[in-house]
């Protein structure tokens, strides 16, 4: 039996601003080579980041951004948050990162780092984060795998020397009661088994041991989303448990609890794009818990 689930919290639904995923994401065929960083590059990503989850204003951050490679656009009510993002023109594959005022913030992040190959994972990041208040956000700026008309390419889950990341042990760093939640989905055919072929939503930790915050959220999940089955990695499937994740790892290896690896079913991600209020009750869970 899994643990009975926290309050869901309630009230949140802003619809997502026209034109959001155009800023967001310049398309991937733009790639022009993937950046490989170094250990400056790094330390640059986390310094710009370290500023930009503490409130730092966008001019200090913009004094930040080059050496990682990135600009700040400033807070703007359109993407609800700092934005920082390769420069127009300019595709090698650093990502994509929303980030709020913290005195407003809930210590939630979503991250999309397959958005695109992962359908509609990106737009519904973007849109579960304007239609909530959490702290920050980040994608893919750069597909998973090649292409005929786009080469370049990087898997963000399994990169642990990359600014995807540095933002994430940045943000658990900042909000260490925080929660990450990472996006994908799974193609029912393709799974071995039957728990795997039938689900609707798997969640996993990225570790063969679910802790009581991940048990609660999938009771969350299962009564919010009822009669769709959620499947908890290791104890109801053998399968997608995120065990190589790069960000779930290095978490982990950092302490924080808070990493949410969820993978959805296509039919499930599409309505969600399409339904406000199946994105709240996906909110309500998402944010239950919270211990900071």
């Amino acid at each position: 039996m899994r643990r009975a689930p926290f309050a869901i919290l309630a009230g949140m639904g802003l619809t997502v601003l026209a034109g959001l995923t155009a800023v967001l994401f310049p398309p991937m065929r733009d790639a022009i080579g993937i950046t490989v960083p170094g250990a400056s590059d790094l330390a640059a990503s986390e310094a710009l980041f370290d500023r930009a989850l503490d409130g730092g204003t966008a001019a200090t951050q913009q004094r930040y951004s080059q050496p990682a490679g990135l600009t700040v656009l400033p807070m703007d009510q359109q993407w609800q948050g700092t934005l920082l993002k390769e420069p127009d023109g300019q595709c090698e594959g650093r990502g994509i990162y929303l980030v709020r005022e913290p005195h407003t913030a809930v210590s939630l992040a979503l991250t999309a780092p397959h958005r695109g190959a992962d359908l509609h994972t990106g737009t519904l990041a973007a849109q579960l984060f304007t239609e909530s208040n959490a702290a920050a956000a980040a994608w893919n700026s750069a597909p998973r795998r090649p292409t005929s008309d786009c080469p370049s390419a990087i898997d963000l889950a399994r990169a642990g020397d990359h600014p995807f990341t540095i933002f994430a042990l940045a943000f658990a760093k900042r909000h260490p009661e925080g929660r990450i939640v990472q996006l994908h989905g799974f193609d029912r055919a393709r799974r071995r088994d039957a728990a795997s072929s039938e689900a609707s939503i798997i969640v996993s930790n990225g570790t063969s041991s679910p802790d009581k915050r991940l048990l609660d959220l999938a009771d969350c999940l299962s009564l919010a989303f009822n009669p769709l089955p959620v499947r908890v990695f290791p104890l109801e499937t053998s399968e997608l448990g995120a065990l190589s994740n790069a960000q779930g790892s290095d978490l982990g290896d950092a302490g924080f609890d808070g990493f949410v690896h969820l993978e959805m079913a296509v039919d499930l991600r599409l309505a969600l794009t399409r339904d406000a209020q199946l994105r709240a009750k996906l909110l309500g869970c998402l944010v239950t818990g919270l211990r900071g």
